[in-house]
């Protein structure tokens, strides 16, 4: 009883109750826990600097972009047990929830054996690719090999943080959030203090601290008084619930690395004009990736409320909460684009003091304002597609927009020599990506997507 008890605190039966409220409520701990992420990534950066030795830091700097990869990938996947559990929760099957569980398990087990074997085996090739200076070459692999057999723990973790959410708690995941990060700062400053572990030290922080979480998940799920428990002897992959984890979760994983690629290949054109434009660049997707954070955290928030509605066939409540969602990020969007245009030239002075840096990214704060105005309409119709069982489609205008930024910033900057053109570059193909999904979604592609899932039920 007292387990019921428990887990009734932390869960949000998102099919009943007000819609705003409810998805607020369910948005916060994934909004704080975006911001927990944030800080710790600096937080770690500081430690490994200060402490340890500048060759250190870009050490693991230098295998930045292969873990990145990683983990968008993992939480990409992970979008895939969160959708298939708030469907079964919704439409109230325990013996189907506790097949998904299982086959979640079964294929976070597969896929973690999978990436450890290839990561380990395409590390050295992954940094001379990457053209790693040699001087801090076998720090990097070092990082990266601990990575990669950390990756077991990591993968636990968003798996079964996904499946915390599709039944209704987000809070749990980001308590184990807060702990891992807790914990990964302790560990980074015994490491490199007390045992001088250097780069070696920092890398198995970070992979004791995963592990910690994805054990405290699993923990959870058994303990909390949900419907559905975890144990060995019971793991059995169910080929319907494991396709259709993977159906949702794959294309996300793919949509994550492809942005990933798409920006990386952006970069040579951002390259071609200097150093204090590359700075400014930087600046500019920091404050980016800030004002974004109650933007991906409430749209997030609608994919879980989505799949419990779709599973309790509450198709006029999904409605009002797709239009809220839109209406309140478009609001909230409109507020976001005043206050990055009224405090464009205050901003990157909290990261530089060079007026050069300053003023490239003052305008580059400008025009990126307007993203503001549709990336949450973009960002709710998206989850809200994969809510439903739909991931493919958001991931086709995902890449059409990730990819035409390629282009569009050869011909309007690097071309031209135009620093403004980088910036328009990101704004347009944002533009024609929210423009794509939402095509696709009045135009019919939510009418079928609905009537799709109806007929399989």
């Amino acid at each position: 009883m007292s387990q019921r008890t428990n887990s009734a605190r932390s869960r949000i039966d998102l099919t009943q109750g007000p819609i705003f409220k409810n998805l607020i409520l369910f948005a916060l701990p994934i909004l704080m826990g975006t911001i927990v992420t944030q800080l710790y990534n600096i937080a770690d950066s500081v430690i490994v600097g200060q402490f340890v030795s500048a060759d250190a830091l870009a050490a693991v700097s230098a295998g930045g972009p292969v873990m990145s990869i990683i983990n968008m990938f993992l939480i990409g996947l992970s979008t895939g047990s969160n959708v298939v559990v708030a469907q079964r929760v919704g439409a109230g099957k325990k013996e189907a929830l506790q097949k998904a569980v299982n086959s979640i398990a079964c294929l976070t087990l597969l896929c973690s054996a999978f990436i450890t074997v290839a990561g380990l085996a395409l590390s050295k090739p992954l940094l001379t690719l990457l053209g790693t200076p040699e001087n801090i070459f076998s720090d990097s692999l070092t990082y990266l090999v601990v990575i990669y057999l950390g990756t077991t723990g990591n993968l636990i973790y968003q798996m079964g943080s996904g499946v915390l959410r599709g039944m209704g708690d987000s809070s749990w995941p980001f308590y184990f959030l807060l702990l891992c990060s807790g914990l990964n700062i302790v560990l980074d400053l015994v490491s490199v203090l007390l045992f001088d572990l250097g780069v070696l030290g920092v890398a198995l922080a970070t992979a004791i601290s995963q592990l910690v979480s994805g054990i405290g998940v699993v923990i959870r799920i058994n303990k909390g008084g949900y419907d559905a428990t975890l144990s060995l002897r019971s793991l059995r992959l169910d080929k319907t619930e494991g396709l259709q984890v993977v159906r949702i979760g794959l294309p996300a994983a793919i949509q994550n690395i492809g942005n990933m690629i798409a920006a990386l290949c952006v970069q040579s054109s951002v390259n071609v004009f200097g150093t204090a434009f590359i700075a400014a660049n930087s600046i500019v997707t920091k404050v980016d990736d800030m004002i974004n954070i109650p933007i991906v955290a409430l749209s997030t928030a609608l994919c879980t409320f989505v799949g419990q509605n779709m599973g309790k066939r509450n198709m006029d409540r999904i409605k009002r909460g797709i239009n809220t969602s839109i209406f309140s990020l478009t609001v909230l969007g409109i507020g976001l684009c005043g206050v990055l245009i009224a405090f464009r030239h205050i901003f990157p002075y909290l990261f530089t003091t060079e007026a050069e840096v300053a003023n490239f990214a003052a305008r580059g704060l400008f025009i990126m304002s307007f993203m503001c105005l549709f990336h949450g309409t973009d960002r709710c119709l998206v989850n809200a597609m994969r809510g439903a069982g739909k991931s493919v489609v958001p991931m086709v205008t995902a890449q059409f927009g990730a990819f035409s930024r390629i282009p569009l910033a050869y011909f309007l900057g690097a071309r031209v020599m135009n620093p403004d053109g980088i910036f328009w570059a990101l704004l347009i193909a944002s533009f024609l990506r929210a423009l794509a999904i939402a095509v696709y979604y009045y135009c019919g592609g939510w009418s079928r997507a609905v009537k799709k899932f109806q007929a399989k039920a």
